[in-house]
Formats: structure tokens, sequence, C-alpha cells
């Protein structure tokens, strides 16, 4: 009975430990799309100052919103049109600037792009709900302050373009045998082992 329930905590110990180290998942990805897959999505904040954004979401997204979503970008729309109107992103511009009860100010707002990858900026022709972005291209938001509501907006500094990096070098050979974690391994056999052990002990005591 004592090696049985021995057993089973040692297996849960060593199953939780294997569990503790899975890697956590997250929305979108740093950077521009690779070639050939997903959708770039570009926030370019203006002067509200925070650096402009670059991220991907994989595949291609239902609509403009979504894709803001899907590359791990939060957005908030209007409390009266709901996100049929973009009124922030990533918090941005906040409540001094704009308090998002309605239709965002003709000179406070952001604008919204569309681009192929390694062309030019267009201004969307219809809202972020409705749009659908294109697979491997690139999607734009520019926070927009006009001195009138008769001034166009312009669109994101950041180009429409993937960057070009130098190949990753190979990572080294590891003599310990690659990524395995033969650390929790050795750790729970220990476990095993000296729990094996006392109750070798134990028995022995109690035939004495």
């Amino acid at each position: 009975m004592i090696a049985s329930r021995f057993a089973v905590v040692c297996a849960l110990l060593f199953g939780a430990a294997f569990v503790g180290a899975a890697p956590a998942s997250a929305a979108g990805t740093d950077g521009a799309c690779p070639e050939g897959g997903g959708v770039t999505v570009v926030v370019d904040f203006g002067d509200l100052g925070p650096q402009p954004l670059v991220r991907c979401a994989a595949g291609t997204p239902a609509n403009g919103i979504a894709a803001l979503q899907e590359a791990g970008i939060e957005v908030a729309g209007s409390q009266k049109y709901g996100l049929a109107v973009a009124c922030r992103i990533n918090g941005q511009p906040g409540p001094a600037v704009e308090s998002c009860a309605g239709m965002p100010s003709a000179t406070a707002y952001w604008s919204y792009w569309h681009a192929t990858a390694g062309g030019s900026w267009t201004s969307s022709q219809e809202g972020a709900q409705t749009a659908k972005p294109a697979s491997g291209g690139f999607e734009g938001w520019a926070f927009a302050r006009p001195k009138s509501a008769n001034d166009l907006p312009t669109p994101p500094r950041v180009p429409p373009v993937r960057q070009t990096s130098s190949p990753a070098p190979a990572p080294a050979a590891s003599s310990d045998g690659g990524s395995f974690p033969w650390g929790l391994v050795i750790g729970a056999l220990v476990i095993v082992l000296v729990g094996g052990a006392g109750i070798v002990v134990a028995r022995r005591r109690r035939a004495q």
C-alpha cells in the first residue's frame, strides 16, 4: 500500500514538472509576416508617444479589426458604435484626448490604410469591420491630428516593406543531447530511488 501510494505521488510530480516546462502561447508575432503567409499590421501612434508597432497576424483575418486582435494588438470601439469605430488602439489616445462616447473628433482620430508588400499605403474606402485584409498584405493605422476637418490624414510613417535579415546562425551542437530536459528526468529518478530506499528500511524495521 505504501509503495503504491509513493508511486502515484512520484508520477504526479514527474508529470507536473513537464507541464510547467511547456511554453506559453501568444497572439501574433513581432515584425512583418514572412512572404506568403499572414497579414502585417502597422500602427503609427503619431504624436501620442509610443513607437510604431509592426506585428504579424497569422492566416487571413476576417476583417481589419480582427487583424488587429489576431496580431496581439488591443482595440476598443466607441460606446455608441462599438468596434465599427476604432477609438483606442493599445489604450491610445487616452481619455484626455478622446472620450470614446461616440464618433471620434474630426481633428483626432485613427485613420485606416491598406498596402501590398513593397507598395504604397492607400486610405481604406470602407470601415475596418467590413474591410477584408489581403493575404500577405499590410494593414495600417495612423493617429491623425489634422488642423481642420478638411485636411486629409497622412499614412503610417512605417513603409509596408518586409525587412530582410541575414539568416540566423545554426545553433551549436550541445553535448547534453539537445534541449531534452534531462535535469527533470534525473530529479524524478532521484525521488524514486530515495523513496524506494525509505520503503525498504521501513520494512526491515517491521521485520525486526
